[in-house]
């Protein structure tokens, strides 16, 4: 994990510079330059259940430094990739030019199509890698960097086929590979007093949750986030939670919550660290 964390980390230090231009840059107390690189998620309920952003957000905003990485989503409950480019929204998103990173979530296990031959040609599987493919050319053409951010499945075999599946689409629209499901399963394994998902929907916990946002940040980052006590302001989405895909989650005053806030021990995030 961490060679190819390494990997990420050096083509994020080469966007940094690429984006200095474009990005903001308020002038710190103290007169340094501060960058904010803005990351646009496209997903679903795995995506937005404990508010996947607004985890990533925090885990950043206690971290030490002048560049600060912003992270904010689009989905739908069952929301398919398909589905978010054809209503149009996530296109005009990302040609705004607002948006530095776009990391893709497909839904479920879909991805494990991409495994197998015999799948390839399904409806659904074809449809997931068109859109792949039109989303990476367009956030290509607007200087962004692509992540795709694996799922996971019930088992060690769809497990593996997912993982497969997601590292043969990245090759082929020139995306990273992001495998959070392998790494929620080996978490489970080595600490299964500590669940990783919630129902037998597979939605995330909220430790399953901030695994995931601790390595997309050290993903993006390109170095691990160092433990740090965390107050959530912002509410934790259940799976049914009332989100539309026409706005961004963080502008929908109905998924905002009533002020109730949620701490975080840095030991708690220091045991999902591997």
């Amino acid at each position: 994990m961490h060679r190819h964390t390494a990997i990420l980390g050096t083509a994020f230090g080469m966007l940094l510079a690429c984006v200095g231009a474009s990005a903001a840059e308020p002038q710190s107390p103290n007169g340094a330059v501060d960058k904010s690189i803005n990351v646009l998620i496209l997903g679903n309920s795995l995506s937005y259940v404990n508010n996947l952003p607004a985890l990533f957000n925090a885990i950043d905003a206690s971290q030490p430094g002048t560049t600060r990485i912003h992270a904010d989503l689009l989905a739908a409950p069952g929301g398919s990739l398909s589905e978010r480019w054809t209503d149009g929204v996530a296109a005009q998103e990302i040609a705004s030019g607002k948006w530095q990173v776009l990391v893709l979530q497909e839904r479920g296990g879909t991805l494990a199509c991409l495994a197998k031959p015999q799948q390839r040609e399904e409806a659904t599987c074809r449809a997931s890698a068109v859109a792949h493919r039109e989303f990476s050319e367009l956030a290509r053409k607007h200087g962004m960097r692509v992540v795709l951010l694996g799922t996971w499945g019930p088992d060690s075999i769809w497990q593996a086929q997912l993982g497969r599946g997601l590292r043969q689409l990245a090759g082929k629209v020139g995306a990273d590979a992001l495998d959070v499901g392998a790494q929620l399963r080996a978490h489970a394994k080595s600490d299964p007093a500590t669940p990783m998902t919630q129902d037998a929907m597979g939605h995330p916990s909220l430790d399953g949750s901030l695994l995931i946002a601790l390595s997309l940040y050290e993903s993006l980052a390109g170095h691990r986030a160092e433990p740090k006590d965390l107050v959530l302001a912002t509410a934790l989405l259940p799976p049914m939670a009332d989100v539309s895909p026409k706005r961004l989650v963080s502008t929908q005053a109905q998924l905002q919550g009533d002020g109730a806030q949620t701490q975080v021990a840095a030991a708690r995030l220091r045991a999902l660290q591997p």
